[in-house]
């Protein structure tokens, strides 16, 4: 709920978190669906207006549906019949041509395709197109309703004192009057700038690529989308539309040169500018400027997760900033949020560890550094080559309607489809893994599973995401019967394994569900072991051996030890 600080009533509460942006909003919910009170502060009064993401990935929407989230993100998003094209083209001005296409299906499409397959190789979601506008402000209406939630709107963090026992935070209300809040733990969802991060002395040197954008909405589709509907349109001058809603809102963003003071000046202009390419100006009809404005597409990742007294977290662009390039950034920042909330609570509630919380940056900045890797092949592979090749086979050339031009094109398109990976990373969005983890029992019995940028190999190879597959009714998937935090997965006929692992877990304190379900054989093939470990954010803990889920009172009770951060990597 909405509230005001007193400036002579210091407030104490055991979560802090520090930014309203879809990443802070997405923690201070989990963190009250699990129980646990929160205090969020945000130093804008208001949800962002400026286009930000306009993607959530299979595996953010995943999320969205284990927690209760889907039923009111998705219908807000771009219908699912529309796809994911992308077009690269010269521009829409004079005698521009469409350069390129890569069509992929409509979120209608995977759906069937994946029902029919259920080889648990894909994702129980798919993606969904929606602007970060919509999306936060669809949190901030969920998180206000919530009374385990204080959040503040207009109160800007300003600094923190990280003791061993505590975090005090100095917060200035909307009148700049200085407010104390004392915490027990802080997580730093600040973005980029994030005086989270730096008041806690975590490093994050940023590689900054300077654009310029403008929101507007037009009725002038036909033009706009002349070659056709796109999700993205590539022009080779050095631009990126996107169609936000497929009704009449875009964003235009365009590069600025390194080090130039550029201001847009007239919106109008821009867009014709901008989107006429190589052919001249184009006279598209705005019906309405939105906002304007420059941004920075950074590239970091901040030295730990985690500070080094241990009672600081970064997450989101707090954390790592990723250029827009593969749809990574703010999917990344939910992923932390969904790994962090449920060790956090389970360490105030007592049946979490410090290895636990240790865990968090030890897991998540793996993959931020993969993500990374993955924008640095798409500008290389994608991004410089069409430019560059564009440049040397000559606009004019380009754009002639001749052989030779016919030619130069082919030559571009060419140098352009070997990226059709870049959004189509479901190896990437699904099949990292936290290997190395101290809450994950290694499996020494068998080979880790191969990886792949566009293909997800499903596995219950401990630090995986345990693979979606419909049951034998073709409607439940194996995720709508785990519990709300631990489950043991158990295929076993007579279910002993599930059951002790419940009576050992009940008698340390430690939340977990006993999932029996001997006849999903089918499940069971894909899924390789007879007994499964899946930590509430559904990846796998440990598994059973090869052809034997018998395990002793004590193995089983080292198991969850480990699991929850209490025990050692060396004791099991």
């Amino acid at each position: 709920m909405g509230s005001q600080l007193n400036a002579e009533a210091p407030l104490e509460t055991d979560v802090l978190v520090v930014g309203g942006g879809p990443v802070g909003m997405f923690a201070a919910l989990r963190l009250s669906q699990l129980g646990q009170p929160c205090i969020i502060v945000e130093q804008n009064s208001h949800t962002t207006i400026h286009p930000k993401m306009e993607y959530s990935s299979h595996r953010t929407m995943e999320i969205y549906r284990r927690i209760g989230l889907l039923d009111q993100v998705r219908p807000k998003g771009v219908p699912e019949n529309y796809g994911f094209t992308e077009l690269f083209s010269t521009g829409i001005g004079g005698p521009n041509l469409n350069v390129a296409q890569i069509g992929r299906p409509s979120p209608t499409d995977l759906r069937k395709f994946w029902a029919d397959s259920n080889n648990g190789s894909h994702p129980l979601e798919p993606h969904m197109r929606q602007s970060q506008i919509i999306f936060e402000a669809i949190l901030k209406q969920i998180i206000q309703k919530e009374p385990l939630i204080q959040s503040y709107w207009g109160y800007a963090f300003q600094s923190l004192v990280e003791d061993d026992d505590s975090v005090l935070s100095t917060i200035c209300d909307p009148s700049g009057n200085p407010i104390s809040i004392k915490s027990r733990y802080i997580i730093g969802c600040d973005g980029a700038g994030s005086k989270v991060r730096s008041s806690a002395n975590i490093q994050s040197p940023r590689e900054p690529l300077n654009l310029a954008y403008v929101h507007f909405r037009s009725s002038d589709k036909a033009k706009i989308q002349v070659y056709g509907d796109f999700w993205h349109m590539t022009i080779l001058t050095g631009a990126v539309i996107v169609a936000q809603d497929e009704v009449d809102t875009y964003t235009l963003h365009r590069m600025i040169p390194p080090g130039a003071d550029y201001e847009i000046g007239d919106p109008v202009k821009f867009i014709n500018e901008t989107m006429g390419g190589i052919g001249g100006h184009s006279d598209i009809k705005v019906d309405e400027i939105i906002v304007t404005g420059k941004w920075q597409a950074d590239m970091s990742i901040a030295s730990s997760f985690r500070s080094e007294k241990g009672r600081v977290f970064l997450a989101g662009d707090a954390a790592h900033q990723l250029t827009p390039a593969g749809g990574h950034g703010m999917n990344s920042g939910i992923q932390d949020a969904y790994d962090l909330t449920w060790k956090l609570v389970a360490v105030l509630n007592g049946w979490g560890g410090d290895n636990l919380l240790d865990s968090y940056s030890k897991e998540r900045r793996p993959v931020a550094e993969l993500n990374t890797a993955m924008v640095h092949k798409g500008v290389a592979e994608v991004v410089i080559p069409w430019t560059t090749k564009g440049h040397e086979l000559g606009f004019d050339k380009i754009i002639a309607r001749t052989e030779e031009g016919q030619v130069a094109r082919d030559v571009l398109r060419d140098a352009i489809l070997p990226g059709h990976w870049m959004h189509e990373q479901d190896g990437t969005v699904m099949g990292y893994r936290y290997n190395g983890s101290p809450i994950v029992i290694a499996d020494m019995s068998s080979p880790e599973p191969p990886t792949s940028i566009t293909q997800y190999f499903p596995s219950t190879w401990p630090g995986a995401r345990a693979p979606h597959v419909f049951l034998s009714d073709g409607k439940t998937s194996i995720f709508d019967v785990y519990g709300p935090d631990f489950s043991i997965v158990d295929f076993t006929a007579a279910g002993e394994s599930s059951q002790r692992f419940a009576t050992v877990a009940k008698g340390l304190g430690i939340p977990i569900t006993a999932v029996h379900v001997p006849q999903e054989r089918h499940c069971r093939a894909i899924w390789e072991r007879d007994v499964v470990l899946v930590r509430p954010d559904g990846f796998v803990a440990w598994r059973c051996q090869p052809g034997g889920a018998g395990s002793s009172d004590e193995e089983i009770r080292s198991i969850l030890l480990r699991a929850t951060g209490k025990l050692s990597s060396n004791a099991v």
